[in-house]
């Protein structure tokens, strides 16, 4: 009998779940995910099917995943070890490993960084909280799993209208794509969840909120900066290549953050989201490379960098790139391309799939008692939104309107030949 094996039978005991929580524990395809209320026991669902493929993979890798640094080590792993205090003997958490008696490891990562997760061979892999990380974290998972075909649990409450929901929960309710289970519930589906709060929490929040927080369904994100309407996301059509007025494209600079590079078309007095470049890791000059590329392939006019880094700058214009010196007023920036939303001038390409996910999540800070309201949106994974502004607002088009003394000018003679008939 195994070292592992021999520790669970010392711990074993009977664990009850209510019916929601035992189908999503036994799911059978590849993905499964539970998006559910919060304190709905979703997470401890996680741990507990974490636990069963460690017991089933024993020298084998598996994944631990969490937004941030400060959910896995607070909340998502402080669970786990509470379910599994026999696991915490193993973990080495400089190294971010749970290195199993077997032989095998549980990776133990945040999805600050994705590309930590970037040449694993992994057989199973829990992304606890899936709804607050980046579109790339499911890219990348779903390669570390593809050989060994090994399961990923998703759990989390539906925080926004990103990915989850137009890359996973839209392809499973339109079975599109039968590799994928939803499991879903509210937060009283737990019996440990106090009724009275919840219904104290259905009148305080406005319905959207509550139906996103406590039971479990996809709706908007409070607070967004951008709220673009579903008919102002577009399918792409390649003429405006060739129509466009001007072309643009913004450069988030980045390492350990995405760099992002936005381009952005002006026609017919309106502004379109053509393409996107957006990787986390790369160096100024496979930034540049990235930004040359889409200079031939879109034939852009002027690039408008990130100002906060001159040096790039210069290397970008050693490179050849037309670089502009870019407005960074985020406060204007902000308020410029919320009027095209308004006016209906402003329009994304289907095809951009990480811009419109980072703008589902882009949003100002809730007011918190006693401190004023900060009214700027929150700086986290918001690089393509301040790529896009740098271009936007940056580029004013020559208005078709004299200076007032031209005008004037106009008026007075055109009275003095009304005077004056025959000059």
């Amino acid at each position: 009998m195994s070292q592992l094996k021999e520790k669970i039978e010392e711990i074993e005991k009977e664990i009850v779940f209510f019916d929601e929580q035992f189908e999503a524990f036994n799911f059978s395809t590849q993905f499964g995910a539970i998006i559910a209320g919060v304190q709905s026991g979703k997470t401890f669902t996680g741990c507990h099917w974490a636990g069963k493929k460690i017991e089933e993979f024993p020298t084998k890798n598996g994944l631990i995943c969490a937004p941030t640094y400060k959910i896995l080590q607070h909340s998502t792993l402080e669970k786990f070890f509470t379910v599994h205090p026999y696991l915490r003997a193993y973990y080495k958490e400089q190294k971010g490993v749970i290195e199993l008696p077997e032989g095998g490891k549980v990776f133990i990562r945040s999805a600050d960084e994705p590309l930590g997760i970037e040449g694993m061979t992994i057989y199973w892999a829990w992304l606890d909280e899936a709804g607050m990380m980046p579109r790339l974290i499911w890219v990348v998972v779903r390669s570390r799993v593809s050989i060994t075909n090994g399961q990923v649990l998703i759990t989390t409450t539906p925080y926004n209208m990103g990915w989850l929901y137009t890359a996973y929960y839209l392809p499973w309710k339109e079975k599109k794509d039968l590799d994928l289970s939803v499991f879903t519930w509210p937060s009283i589906k737990n019996p440990f969840f106090p009724k009275d709060f919840y219904e104290k929490e259905r009148g305080r929040l406005r319905p959207e909120e509550f139906a996103r927080r406590y039971q479990g369904q996809f709706k908007k994100m409070e607070g967004l900066v951008w709220d673009l309407p579903e008919d102002q996301i577009v399918e792409p059509f390649p003429e405006i290549k060739t129509k466009a007025e001007f072309m643009g494209a913004g450069i988030d600079w980045g390492f350990r953050n995405p760099a992002a590079i936005p381009v952005c078309a002006l026609w017919d007095n309106a502004w379109y989201i053509v393409d996107e470049w957006y990787e986390p890791s790369k160096t100024t000059a496979e930034i540049i490379q990235a930004a040359k590329n889409k200079l031939d392939l879109w034939r852009i006019q002027r690039f408008f960098p990130d100002p906060e880094d001159p040096g790039r700058i210069k290397e970008g214009t050693d490179a050849g790139l037309n670089m502009a010196e870019t407005n960074n007023d985020v406060k204007a920036g902000v308020s410029t391309i919320q009027q095209l939303i308004k006016d209906r001038r402003f329009f994304v390409f289907k095809t951009c799939k990480n811009w419109l996910d980072e703008n589902s999540r882009y949003h100002y800070p809730e007011g918190q008692e006693g401190k004023p309201f900060k009214d700027e949106p929150e700086k986290i994974d918001d690089h393509l939104m301040a790529a896009t502004r740098y271009v936007i607002h940056t580029y004013q088009p020559a208005k078709m309107v004299k200076p007032d003394y031209v005008q004037k000018k106009r008026y007075n003679r055109f009275r003095y030949l009304i005077r004056n008939p025959k000059i």
